[in-house]
């Protein structure tokens, strides 16, 4: 935790100009034995236990801090406890970033997408199309409004499933003009998940047969779509652990957030339960 290895930093108080005695020392060959002389004006030894092992020549001179109470515990910029700490903070500091974008987003979504009820109701025929791209499957309406057709990713639902064909429906919006609309089926509301868009997006497209009754998905069979990108967490978490020289604990924490984040984006960008696997 961030205070206990800030703590013996915090305690060092003391700085010093030290000569560097033996370099190589334990633990691991990463400690550096210096001598020093203390505000007293006694003269003292320590040793600076670097992050790795480094060449540091004898009699070299190092800028060091100390506590004075245990003045063997000596410190310098650059070491392994310096490291730690600012590594903790620079974790600390994109776990909240991630997190409070997360959370933004997911409570913008929710405080807008209501409000698209109260735009003015216009009709047009809606069928439904699937697209997997890559892990992700979303569902799409593509709707035909006097010739002109749209594209609108939206979250699954039951009744997105037993949508026929050329189905007439309800629009809250202008499916030419707005970038959010909200289509209506048997008074269903199909909340968007993205923009609407005037052309096909990339990927496979397949549009499922109606189903009459439409089969229930359970949060089981969700969980299990959208797990697919978690595989990707350990790769995140090795590339962090690798450039922050943050260890196993930076791994295991990067991974954890990645694979938070990546359970994450399917389900606010509109996963669909319903993929080939389904079938």
């Amino acid at each position: 935790a961030l205070p206990a290895a800030r703590g013996p930093l915090s305690a060092a108080t003391r700085t010093a100009s030290a000569q560097v005695i033996s370099n190589g020392v334990a633990p691991d060959g990463r400690g550096v034995e210096v001598s020093f002389t203390d505000a007293d004006g006694d003269e003292r030894t320590g040793v600076i236990i670097l992050a790795r092992p480094e060449d540091i020549p004898a009699g070299a001179q190092l800028g060091v801090q100390y506590d004075p109470a245990e003045p063997e515990a000596v410190y310098a910029e650059g070491d392994a406890a310096h490291l730690t700490v600012r590594n903790l903070l620079f974790g600390m500091f994109w776990v909240g970033l991630v997190l409070l974008v997360c959370a933004a987003i997911t409570v913008f979504r929710l405080v807008t997408r209501p409000r698209l009820r109260q735009r003015a109701v216009t009709t047009a025929s809606a069928r439904r199309v699937r697209v997997r791209r890559g892990l992700s499957d979303r569902s799409w309406l593509v709707l035909d409004h006097g010739g002109a057709v749209s594209w609108v990713p939206v979250y699954w639902d039951e009744a997105v499933s037993a949508l026929h064909r050329d189905t007439p429906i309800t629009v809250h919006g202008n499916p030419r003009r707005d970038r959010l609309i909200l289509p209506v089926i048997d008074r269903t509301p199909i909340w968007p998940s993205g923009a609407r868009r005037g052309s096909a997006p990339k990927g496979e497209e397949t549009q499922p047969a109606p189903e009459d009754p439409v089969r229930r998905r359970s949060l089981a069979r969700q969980v299990r779509g959208d797990a697919g990108a978690l595989l990707f967490a350990p790769l995140f978490g090795l590339l962090w652990a690798y450039t922050d020289d943050s260890g196993v604990s930076g791994f295991l924490a990067a991974t954890a957030l990645s694979a938070g984040v990546l359970f994450w984006l399917p389900s606010i960008f509109g996963s669909d339960p319903t993929g080939p696997r389904d079938e």
